[in-house]
């Protein structure tokens, strides 16, 4: 979810609503993270982001599979 918020934040999309005056986020902690695979969303991974970020995954994480993770990261 963090990852999503990035990009949305920095596109702007109108996911947002048009009142959104919130600046990007000055950098990212994701914990277990992953893209999301609804068609809805895969569009805000079209680019890579530009928030700094650090991403933590647990190699014997039995919920998100770490493949997922460094997926989010590239």
């Amino acid at each position: 979810m963090a990852g999503v918020m990035c990009a949305l934040l920095e596109n702007r999309y109108e996911a947002l609503g048009k009142k959104c005056t919130h600046p990007p986020f000055a950098f990212a902690i994701i914990a277990s993270g992953y893209m999301l695979s609804d068609s809805k969303w895969t569009h805000l991974y079209e680019r890579p982001l530009s928030t700094p970020s650090l991403h933590m995954y647990g190699i014997l994480d039995s919920y998100i599979h770490v493949s997922k993770s460094i997926d989010l990261c590239r």
